[in-house]
């Protein structure tokens, strides 16, 4: 326990390493390695453990941009660096990871029907192909080729996007724009499954505990309505009911 107890760590990571410990002194006692676990003393309490996680689940929150933030950023960049486009537009509506993927992805791997992340740029190096993609995405990707110019590489990416992050006036949230993704496409679709296998989470464990409640439907449809020039485009899946649009989601009305 000292080892835990001298680490300058929150309590929420100090409840994550000692749920690890824990588990692995019940594998020693199930095998005759322990008399008992020592790490059963030491966890807090439930009432703890539930203030702990609700905190966590406030910060997600505040993580999450605003309809209006997402509006503003996207019609910035347009507007001021439009070569830097396909950036915004890829984290927020495809839930890529900014640091890795978004930046590692070519253009090939984006097509109007879905996105292929290569294992080579995945965090947990397996690819996954996010799809069906939103009527919204759609719209983008075919703006974004109308330039017939390829996006990729991202020159300069840093200095280029800490100048459009400053439009928002604030402090930049940790993974925004992916906490965005997964908290207005839960919100809007209610499919834990699809929203995770976009994601390229293991388990549905994480959009159920930290995305379910983050926001509204009535915000997440104005999410999915953000389109190039924020009017109705002339495509077929604009419509998310129309029978042109994948099954998953015909239901759905923004």
């Amino acid at each position: 326990m000292a080892f835990v107890d001298g680490m300058e760590i929150s309590l929420r990571t100090r409840l994550g390493y000692l749920g690890d410990l824990r588990t692995f002194c019940s594998w020693a006692l199930k095998r005759g390695l322990l008399k008992n676990n020592p790490i059963n003393e030491a966890m807090p309490g439930k009432a703890t453990r539930r203030r702990i996680m609700q905190a966590k689940r406030t910060r997600r929150m505040e993580q999450v941009l605003s309809v209006e933030e997402c509006h503003l950023l996207l019609s910035w960049t347009e507007k001021n660096d439009p070569e830097l486009l396909v950036y915004p537009v890829l984290c927020l509506f495809a839930g890529l990871r900014p640091e890795q993927e978004a930046t590692g992805i070519d253009w090939p791997s984006i097509t109007i029907s879905h996105i292929t992340v290569d294992a080579t740029i995945a965090k947990d190096g397996e690819t996954r192909i996010i799809e069906p993609l939103t009527p919204n995405i759609v719209e983008w990707i075919r703006f974004i080729d109308s330039k017939k110019v390829n996006p990729f590489p991202l020159r300069n990416l840093r200095r280029r996007w800490d100048r459009a992050k400053q439009v928002l006036g604030r402090k930049w949230p940790h993974d925004a724009m992916r906490h965005a993704y997964a908290s207005y496409h839960f919100a809007k679709f209610g499919n834990a499954g699809l929203t995770s296998k976009n994601l390229g989470h293991p388990d549905l464990t994480l959009i159920r505990k930290f995305y379910n409640g983050t926001v509204n439907q009535v915000d997440a449809g104005r999410f999915w309505s953000i389109s190039p020039g924020y009017g109705s485009g002339n495509y077929p899946c604009n419509d998310l009911g129309s029978l042109d649009y994948p099954i998953q989601y015909q239901s759905e009305l923004i």
